[in-house]
């Protein structure tokens, strides 16, 4: 037997390695995706104005008579103070010279799908707040919904949009609104047998793998993301509860401050 052996040489013989890192699991971001873009520069705060509508002109006018003069629009006012937000990965310089991976790219990298993931979720946290609430199956309050009879169907698909329109709201790109859905909830839908009978899987460009739209159905385009509002827990016998958002035109705004621009963290 050879006295030299993969045993005796056992610290010589070394593991392959790869320099190539695997991908990290990075969730999809498209809550800030919808919203009006504001940039503020040299002003603590950015203001915008809204105007109301009138009601419907329903009497007929009288020959030589001048109609009675209208109240003037409501305007609304809405300033948008920002908030700052930040992190850092303090290392020395030793690290820099003698790490074999390339440490300070890929950690900026991290830093840089953390500012994505925080900027998504806290507008996605904004709108949830803030949103015009209803509950799946017609129940009053997310602590009474049960899985299964309570899950999403296609029929709370159909009522929220007779909500929107009944508020004459406006989609976003001139034919559809937006639905931002978590996969446990898309999954739920794929079961629905006349939601899947309607559903028509978009095939138009972009990229789905990060946007995350898998389709559109009843003049919504569906994006799906684990980044979604969940409410572990939070329904009956400790069910968990997911959101989700309907999105029309004009319903919310992003605020950057100079080229820093919270409204494309999805862009790579």
């Amino acid at each position: 037997m050879a006295s030299l052996n993969t045993t005796t040489l056992a610290d010589s013989i070394k593991v392959q390695y790869e320099k190539r890192l695997l991908v990290r699991a990075i969730p999809r971001m498209p809550h800030t995706k919808f919203g009006n873009r504001a940039t503020l520069g040299k002003f603590g705060s950015y203001e915008v104005r809204k105007y109301g509508g009138l009601s419907a002109v329903t009497t007929t006018l009288t020959e030589g008579t001048t109609p009675v003069e209208q109240s003037g629009p409501t305007i609304t006012t809405i300033t948008m103070t920002p908030s700052y937000y930040g992190a850092f990965i303090a290392y020395t310089d030793l690290v820099e010279m003698e790490t074999y991976d390339p440490f300070i790219s890929e950690v900026s990298g991290i830093l840089g799908e953390q500012v994505g993931l925080s900027a998504d979720s806290i507008v996605r946290d904004y709108l949830v707040a803030n949103a015009t609430k209803d509950y799946s199956a017609g129940q009053s309050a997310r602590t009474s919904l049960d899985t299964p009879a309570h899950d999403i169907s296609f029929r709370d698909l159909v009522e929220q949009l007779a909500a929107l329109e009944t508020e004459s709201a406006q989609p976003l790109n001139g034919s559809n609104f937006a639905m931002i859905l978590h996969p446990h909830s898309f999954a739920t839908l794929q079961l629905d047998p006349v939601f899947m009978a309607l559903f028509i899987e978009g095939k138009e460009g972009g990229d789905p793998l990060r946007t995350g739209k898998v389709g559109s159905i009843m003049r919504m385009d569906i994006y799906v993301t684990a980044n979604a509002k969940e409410y572990a827990d939070g329904g009956v016998a400790n069910d968990d509860v997911y959101s989700a958002l309907i999105i029309a035109k004009d319903a919310y705004a992003n605020l950057g401050v100079g080229s820093m621009d919270p409204n494309v963290p999805d862009s790579g």
